[in-house]
């Protein structure tokens, strides 16, 4: 076929799509996508679509760039559309919004390669965290189905406990924690992922914690780990880096990183700040592997509790 017979055959497929309607899913903007003659066309909904619309439509096609909202599309005419895509079986992570976080359910499928979360579009109302579910993918997006009726709903509660379970440092079980027959390793998987994402959210809050005490008396934070109960923060005074240890429940100091004579502990972060910016007009004595170790300086100067 010759690039003009193309183009002719393009130019009637475009005039007998004006005029016609389609179905198509509206995801929160007057944008739509469908596809004319095997050329992805989007059209901006112009009339009649309701404020912040989010579901399936039925439009009237204006021309290859603008629609009309007609009516909000049946079950029967949702169910399929979505039949003409293939099936993919997906564990429903974490929820937002508009949509689902959720990863494949069969990692070996090798009709696709999905790497890491997906989002998943107009779920219903009620799906819970670790259902698995039944999706339509479109070759972009995931369009949501129906629950998956060969799953049991056991398995989704089961980790829906555990992950909301507190344990050390108020966090679920380890995932290696979890015994229950009958879990997939996919299952597994997404309750690492949550399990992670909830770790990385109480780092965040704790550099928030860290931050905002070292900002209120001008220093910036640079860096932190966890040793048992405490925090070994590392931070920044008028361009010299300082490392304390502090207590975690309270943020009071245990080891200051110079000598106060074992009088740490009548100090928090904050405070420690202006006595530490104070000291740089003295010969400091610092408290460090490479200077006065700390076993050491609490030999010399055994604590002093406030």
């Amino acid at each position: 076929m010759s690039i003009d017979d193309l183009l002719d055959k393009l130019a009637d497929a475009e005039r007998n799509f004006e005029g016609a309607e389609f179905l198509a899913p509206i995801i929160g903007t007057n944008q739509v996508r469908v596809r004319v003659a095997g050329i992805i066309c989007q059209l901006a909904i112009v009339k009649n679509l309701p404020p912040k619309y989010h579901g399936w439509g039925v439009l009237r096609a204006l021309s290859t760039k603008k629609a009309t909202f007609e009516r909000q599309a049946s079950l029967a005419e949702i169910s399929a559309y979505l039949g003409l895509f293939p099936v993919v079986r997906l564990i429903l992570l974490r929820q937002r919004k508009r949509y689902w976080l959720a990863m494949p359910a069969h990692r070996g499928d090798s009709r696709f390669r999905i790497q890491g979360p997906v989002s998943l579009w107009l779920p219903e109302a009620g799906l819970q965290r670790f259902e698995t579910v039944l999706a339509g993918f479109d070759g972009r997006l995931f369009w949501y189905r129906d629950r998956d009726p060969s799953r049991d709903p056991a398995l989704a509660a089961y980790l829906r406990e555990q992950i909301i379970r507190q344990e050390d440092k108020g966090l679920p079980p380890l995932p290696e924690a979890l015994h229950k027959r009958g879990l997939s390793a996919e299952e597994r998987n997404a309750y690492a992922l949550a399990w992670a994402i909830l770790v990385e959210e109480q780092r965040d809050q704790v550099e928030v914690r860290l931050s905002e005490a070292l900002a209120h008396a001008g220093a910036e934070l640079r860096d932190y780990s966890e040793r048992g109960d405490t925090y070994v923060v590392s931070y920044v005074i008028d361009g010299r880096t300082h490392v304390s240890t502090i207590q975690q429940n309270d943020l009071s100091v245990m080891t200051a990183g110079i000598c106060l004579a074992g009088r740490d502990r009548h100090f928090d972060l904050t405070s420690l700040v202006g006595v530490l910016r104070e000291a740089e007009q003295q010969n400091l004595v610092w408290v460090d592997p490479d200077h006065l170790p700390e076993d050491q300086y609490w030999q010399i100067h055994p604590p002093d509790n406030p």
